[in-house]
């Protein structure tokens, strides 16, 4: 043996002990998390290049045996794929992150579910995340500026009453069978604002026919279905969700004080050619206020709507676990928010229990129970509710008393809000809810599963309205006092079929569902009134005087049966096609046209699947979509093509008073659903590695056989019968982007979202052009505004000698109209209603848009939302807009910005000061007093910190997340100065309101 064999020789061993050494397998543990650490059971961890794997537990813990060369990869359902080289290390803390392609969401469409990238209808769909941890009171305020193409507006701050009005693809029908999308949770018809916020997992919206017409007569405005959350298998896990804040109106007018209220009314009443309603004196007492009870300074408005506290506090509980066979989710919640107004109070406890039992290998068991009991306390003045009592301190200005002194109230004519707020009057409501539904699913053979369900909707309410009478002074007395009390009820019982078939053979995948469902409504109420109560302690019915109770009561039934299907056919993953239809019958036509027939195809083209395009590495996916499809309408009341009496019809008869009934219109044997047509063209595409989503639509929705009155002489005696003859047409396009990425430790997404729709009446039926009355007018949208077209203001008595003759008493300083037309179809020098106005704006946006934009590092977490609409004009009512409108206010930009004699700008901003009532001619309806409504809104703000694992495991939690939010922060507008453009409030006298709030917060979350 040479020496330079023995070298070789013992070189080959030391390297093969040291292989041998290092191939030595050792116990490695470890703890799986998500971003916000949370563990994460059931995440798959394998030894690369060997067959050796295993799974997390329960607690998101590991162990598995490797050697320190060896490579561990963790891969999980919807995250990115980790791998980490074990070295020396026997213990790792892996945080897994989510997946930013969203090639294998799922999406809840009718009936089922269906992975969004083999989607062919237009689906727009918002998970939890998106809407958790905001102070959201009614979950219709969530789908704020998150989803293209729905124009969501929150009219009003009200507790108890502020959800949101949703509109997809623009307004579809001008008659009273409505614009509201039908909304099913868990698969049940009901409202928006019956689920909790707190328990919703995910919001699919569907907007077009392909993926609507599943439902047939109630689908013409688009569906939305809430899917809520479920149990887990594993060990019970303890949720506490809080939250308490604050309220503030989003905007309040400035009005001026009392001593500038004198100065301006004695301005306004010398622009009148009168005499001054204060003297020198008496505008000196009101600006030192050295004797308040006569000569006050009171900011009635703003002192009743920061008279509440305004206080908003949730709490919600949430328990889930189950093991193999059995899961549940039972969730408590309980709602406090005081109103900005004084006594005025909203208090809901909720409830929400889901169970899945696989009771068989082949035999699923669904539940779902959730319901609510809510109580509102409102104030309320002796003509109206709280909105009432709202408006009118719009009127009351600064130079009428509160409380004096000696305990009387200022007043004018019956208004005081102090007065009001002091006395017994208020109103109380009890609403409840109950929505259940269970589903037993058998999958019978091989590819085919049929179910069975049955679903109970009910709710009742009971109201109560007290108004007491009241001394203001020795001079003012309002009473009687009185009392009414309504209540009533209304259930609804589903029941509902399905046999569902899918299988794939070779390159073929054909999903098959056919279905039957029933629906029966009924509803009923009672009414009493009662006046002359012995006192204002009393207040049930039976203390009150009998000499003039009245009562009332009705009811009101109707039922839908439905036979419907659908077929999904996928070839080698690359063509699409999707084919649905439904048969639906309905109690609200005659017998001979009850039944109607709802169809829709669809078609998509995965081109990325293509040889072509399926090495271009930046498309990770990009699919062409087109659909067509018919949907109905069939909200147009219970009975419309019968022939109803009228009771209440009282006669005399032999000199005394008889009860009668009374056809008192006409019906129409032949009417039948609104029908809604909408064709739609998309393109989804998922860019870069996932980063980028991008989805387009085009669509052209179009309405016919909109219900509509014929024109009829006042000869027939009857109110007219409607019948089926307007048409509605919404053409528009939408973007949303979805771009995720990170730059080192720091993640970050942002969402943008833009709507357009355009809106247009194609037909009023009767052969007419247009119906003033009621906004419409052929070629422009629904809600459109009809009046002059302002030319500044008049100068001088010149100007208003030398300009086309106005169709009022025209003076310098008040408002010029335009002569556009005339009996020739030329301007004939006169201004009049016929020829010379036109349609000047709409109330319904042309835009929606919005934004999320969330970055998170190292544990803390920043999140903005934007939302936006534009594209319409508002007026408001005539106390908010005009100065001294019979006696009310002046606001300090009219203040500011009026025309003077000294300053008689014709671009002035606001008229002279006069006194001004609903017959003066310079507040027409005009350019002049319509306002561009568009606005940006920074809807939310949020920052929160996620507390890290060594601490949470100290505590032996699982987490834990501080918070604080703001909604409603800041509006971006040119709008009316001190009023909200978002807010709901109609024109003229009485335009009753309740202003929109931003509410602040600091928030809790935490996992046991």
């Amino acid at each position: 043996m040479t020496r330079k064999f023995l070298k070789k020789t013992i070189f080959y061993m030391i390297l093969f002990i040291g292989l041998f050494a290092n191939a030595q397998d050792v116990p490695v543990k470890g703890i799986v998390t998500s971003v916000d650490g949370q563990t994460v059971p059931g995440v798959n961890i394998t030894v690369d290049g060997t067959n050796k794997s295993t799974t997390t537990d329960f607690d998101g813990k590991f162990v598995i045996d490797a050697s320190k060369n060896d490579v561990l990869t963790f891969t999980f359902l919807g995250y990115i794929t980790q791998k980490v080289n074990v070295s020396n290390n026997t213990f790792f803390t892996i945080t897994l992150k989510e997946e930013l392609s969203q090639l294998q969401e799922v999406i809840v469409v009718g009936y089922g579910s269906q992975k969004k990238v083999n989607l062919t209808g237009s689906v727009s769909s918002i998970s939890a995340k998106e809407i958790e941890n905001r102070p959201i009171t009614q979950a219709s305020q969530a789908l704020s500026g998150l989803a293209s193409g729905v124009t969501v507006q929150q009219g009003s701050g009200r507790p108890g009453n502020d959800g949101a009005s949703i509109r997809l693809r623009g307004i579809g029908t001008f008659s009273g069978a409505g614009n509201d999308p039908l909304v099913l949770i868990d698969g049940l018809a009901s409202s928006l604002n019956d689920v909790d916020p707190n328990n919703i997992k995910s919001v699919s919206i569907l907007k077009d026919a392909a993926s609507a017409s599943i439902y047939g007569t109630r689908a013409a405005n688009g569906v939305i279905l809430i899917e809520t959350k479920r149990g887990k298998k594993g060990m019970l896990t303890v949720g506490y969700n809080t939250y308490v804040g604050f309220q503030k109106v989003t905007a309040l007018p400035d009005f001026v004080d009392s001593a500038t209220y004198a100065t301006l009314r004695n301005e306004a009443n010398s622009n009148m050619g009168g005499s001054p309603s204060y003297t020198a004196a008496e505008i000196e007492k009101f600006r030192n206020q050295s004797d308040p009870d006569n000569y006050p300074n009171v900011p009635h408005l703003k002192n009743l709507l920061t008279s509440g506290s305004g206080l908003q506090m949730s709490h919600n509980f949430s328990f889930t676990g189950g093991d193999e066979k059995n899961t549940f989710l039972f969730s408590l919640g309980y709602l406090d928010q005081d109103g900005v107004v004084a006594e005025n109070n909203y208090k809901r406890y909720n409830f929400q229990l889901n169970f899945d039992s696989q009771v068989k290998r082949n035999l699923k068991l669904t539940t779902n129970l959730s319901g609510y009991s809510a109580n509102t306390d409102e104030p309320r003045h002796y003509e109206g509710d709280m909105t009432n009592m709202i408006s009118f301190a719009v009127r009351q200005g600064p130079i009428f008393a509160a409380k004096k002194s000696d305990g009387t109230y200022g007043y004018q004519d019956n208004y005081s809000p102090q007065a009001w707020l002091d006395s017994e009057s208020f109103t109380n409501r009890k609403n409840k809810l109950f929505l259940g539904g269970t589903e037993l699913a058998w999958d019978f053979m091989k590819n085919f599963t049929l179910s069975g369900k049955v679903g109970y909707r009910y709710t009742n309410y009971r109201d109560k309205e007290f108004v007491s009478d009241f001394r203001f002074d020795a001079n003012k007395y309002l009473g009687p006092n009185s009392l009414r009390v309504s209540s009533g009820f209304d259930n609804t019982l589903t029941l509902q079929s399905l046999l569902k078939y899918a299988v794939n053979i070779n390159k073929n995948s054909i999903n098959v569902l056919a279905g039957f469902s029933q629906e029966e409504f009924y509803s009923e109420y009672v009414s009493g009134y009662r006046d002359n109560f012995p006192n204002n302690l009393l207040y049930e019915l039976n203390a009150g005087s009998p000499s003039n109770m009245q009562n009332s009561g009705s009811a009101g039934e109707w039922g839908l049966r439905s036979y419907f299907g659908r077929i999904n056919y996928s070839y080698n993953d690359r063509y699409l096609l999707e084919v649905n239809g439904r048969y639906d019958g309905t109690s609200r036509f005659p017998k001979d046209g009850r039944w109607g027939f709802f169809p829709s195809v669809s078609a998509g083209w995965k081109i990325s699947e293509e040889n072509f395009l399926k090495d271009v590495g930046w498309i990770q996916n990009l699919k062409f979509r087109a659909s067509w499809g018919q949907l109905g309408n069939q909200n147009i009341g219970n009975y419309p093509y019968q022939n109803v009496l009228s009771l209440g019809q009282n006669y005399t008869f032999g000199g005394n008073l008889a009860s009668g009934a009374a056809t008192t219109s006409l019906s129409n044997a032949n009417i039948t659903w609104e029908t809604t047509a909408v064709t739609d063209l998309g393109i989804d595409a998922t860019l870069f590695g996932g980063r980028l989503g991008v989805v387009l639509d085009y669509f052209d929705k179009k309405t016919s056989d909109i219900l509509t009155e014929i024109t009829v002489s006042k000869v027939l005696g009857l109110e007219p019968p409607t019948v089926n003859g307007g048409s509605v047409r919404n053409t528009g396009f939408e973007i949303l982007l979805n771009y995720q990425d990170k730059i080192g430790a720091v993640n970050f997404g942002i969402s943008p979202n833009f709507s357009y729709t355009n809106n247009r009446v194609t037909s009023i039926g009767n052969g007419l052009n247009q119906d003033i009355n009621r906004g419409l007018f052929v070629g422009h949208s629904v809600n459109s505004t009809y009046g002059y077209v302002a030319d500044g203001l008049f100068v001088d008595a010149n100007d208003v000698a030398t300009y086309p003759t106005q169709p009022y008493a025209a003076e310098p300083g008040f408002v010029r109209y335009k002569d556009i037309s005339g009996p020739n179809g030329v301007p004939d020098g006169k201004v009049d209603n016929t020829y010379d106005r036109k349609v000047i704006g709409s109330y319904f946006p042309k835009y929606a848009f919005g934004a999320n934009l969330q970055v998170d590092y190292k544990g803390f977490d920043v999140s903005v939302l934007l939302q936006g609409l534009a594209g319409f004009n508002r007026q408001i009512g005539s106390y908010q807009a005009f100065a001294f409108y019979n006696g009310g206010q002046v606001q300090q930009w009219q203040a500011d910005n009026r025309w003077t004699e000294e300053n008689p700008n014709p671009n002035a901003e606001y008229i002279k000061l006069t006194s001004l009532s609903g017959g003066s001619g310079t507040i027409l309806p005009s350019t002049f007093w319509d306002r561009n409504a568009s606005f940006l809104r920074i809807k939310n703000v949020q920052l929160g910190y996620n507390f890290p694992k060594s601490l949470l495991d100290a505590l032996k939690i699982q987490k834990l997340r501080l918070y604080v939010t703001g909604q409603n922060l800041f509006t971006f507008n040119s709008f009316y100065e001190g009023w909200d453009p978002e807010m709901s409030q109609s024109t003229g006298n009485s335009s009753p309101f309740y202003p929109i709030t931003s509410v602040y917060s600091l928030g809790l979350n935490l996992n046991f």
